[in-house]
C-alpha cells in the first residue's frame, strides 16, 4: 500500500512539475488564456491581473510538483493541490459544457488538449 502511494505521490508531483515547466516556456501566453477564461466567466476586471497570476501559478505548480516528490510539507502541498485541482476542474468543466473555450492550455501549446480531454 505504502509503494502505491509513492507511485501516485511522483506521478502526481511529475504532472504538476512538467505542467509548470511547460507553461515557464510561455506565461504571456498562459496569461492570454487567462483572459480567454477570465473573459468567458465574464470577470473582465480579473484581465489586469493574468500575467501575474500566470507567474504565479507557474511557480506553484513547480514548486508544488517537486515537494510532492519529494515528501516535503505532504498536508499543506496536498491541500493546495486539492484546491488547485479542483478550481481547474470548475474552468474546464465550464470550458465543455458552456463551449466558450476550445483549448485547455494545461500543457501550454506543448501538448494541445480540448477542454473534454482536460476535464477527463
Amino acid at each position: 500500500m505504502i509503494k502505491l502511494l509513492h507511485i501516485f505521490r511522483w506521478a502526481t508531483g511529475l504532472l504538476f512539475l512538467a505542467s509548470g515547466l511547460v507553461k515557464a516556456n510561455d506565461p504571456i501566453g498562459l496569461s492570454y488564456k487567462i483572459e480567454e477564461f477570465m473573459e468567458a466567466l465574464h470577470l473582465t476586471w480579473f484581465i489586469q491581473f493574468s500575467l501575474p497570476f500566470s507567474v504565479g501559478m507557474i511557480a506553484f505548480e513547480v514548486v508544488a510538483g517537486i515537494a510532492l516528490m519529494l515528501g516535503w510539507q505532504m498536508r499543506l502541498f496536498s491541500a493546495l493541490l486539492l484546491l488547485l485541482i479542483t478550481f481547474f476542474s470548475f474552468l474546464t468543466g465550464y470550458a465543455v459544457f458552456s463551449g466558450k473555450i476550445t483549448a485547455c492550455g494545461c500543457f501550454g501549446d506543448c501538448i494541445p488538449l480540448l477542454p473534454m480531454q482536460s476535464f477527463i
